[in-house]
């Protein structure tokens, strides 16, 4: 039994510094949550993007606010950039793996929208870009990034960066997720305490 505690030990530690370091994002999340409701509120549509390991995740985040869980709360619209293989198989052949995310921006993005990529390490060219090609269109960006945000993180493009701090990509990955479900329940209640347009013109 030693042996497996002291692998749990040694799991615990790996993560506690990067779960410390999320409490201390916490007035980021609260932020960059604030300013998607907003744009949710005003008809946006979120539109989430990663490549790799990243991929299934930006899918997660699509349906955790497509379908919501808890009953009563809004089905937000979502749409993962990462999910059909051969639209980013197409891309990339006919123009290269960097824009894989940007030519898809082009064409679905508008300026009330909000694009969020994610990357393990904060070096993914295709999410770089297309994060840069939201922006231009006016698009809110939000960058979720592990270790120490890298050229991601440096962006001047990126609006809100939200950091896991780890170097371990099983750490980031689950500091990753426990971001976007934080932000999922905070756009929430920011939708709960300011109605929408339409249900003010309904008044």
């Amino acid at each position: 039994m030693e042996p497996a505690a002291s692998l749990v030990r040694e799991a615990f530690a790996r993560r506690e510094e990067a779960g410390r370091a999320l409490a201390d994002e916490a007035d980021a999340v609260v932020r960059a949550a604030e300013d998607m409701a907003r744009r949710f509120r005003d008809g946006g549509r979120l539109l989430v993007f990663g490549e790799g390991g990243a991929a299934p995740d930006a899918q997660h985040v699509a349906i955790e606010f497509v379908h919501p869980v808890v009953v009563g709360k809004r089905a937000l619209p979502a749409v993962s950039l990462a999910a059909d293989p051969a639209t980013l198989g197409a891309i990339a052949g006919a123009a290269g793996p960097q824009e894989v995310f940007a030519a898809q921006l082009r064409l679905l993005a508008s300026a009330g929208d909000i694009a969020l990529g994610l990357s393990p390490d904060g070096r993914c060219a295709s999410v770089l870009h297309g994060l840069r090609t939201a922006a231009a269109l006016g698009a809110l960006t939000v960058a979720l990034v592990g270790g120490d945000g890298g050229p991601i993180g440096a962006e001047q493009a990126v609006e809100h960066r939200l950091l896991a701090r780890s170097g371990d990509p099983c750490t980031v990955k689950e500091v990753q997720v426990t971001t976007y479900h934080l932000l999922w329940e905070l756009v929430q209640v920011f939708l709960e305490r300011a109605p929408s347009p339409a249900a003010e013109g309904r008044r």
